[in-house]
């Protein structure tokens, strides 16, 4: 079963955050390469929901690098058929 992907406000900001520095810092090839990788991830987290590691403190929330300086974090809501997207982060800045 391959599973939707859903994105609270929270995750669509924080992907917002990601762009925007890379666009202000980086190159547009490091821009594009992020957007693919995010891409190839949810792509791969709809077939395997379980990918990252559980936290212990919520069921179903599981969280992890997406890319070398990116984490995210999201719940796998099984009977619904979805992957919720609850945050997207820099792990270069500090958290919010």
């Amino acid at each position: 079963m391959e599973y939707q992907i859903v994105w609270t406000p929270k995750a669509i900001a924080g992907f917002d955050e990601v762009v925007d520095y890379l666009k202000i810092h980086w190159t547009d090839r490091e821009l594009t390469n992020f957007i693919d990788q995010t891409n190839e991830f949810l792509r791969l987290l709809q077939a395997h929901p379980h990918l990252l590691q559980k936290t212990s403190k919520y069921k179903n929330v599981h969280h992890g690098p997406l890319t070398k300086f990116t984490i995210v974090t999201y719940r796998v809501k099984e009977r619904k058929g979805q992957i919720e997207i609850i945050n997207i982060r820099d792990a270069r800045r500090k958290p919010n």
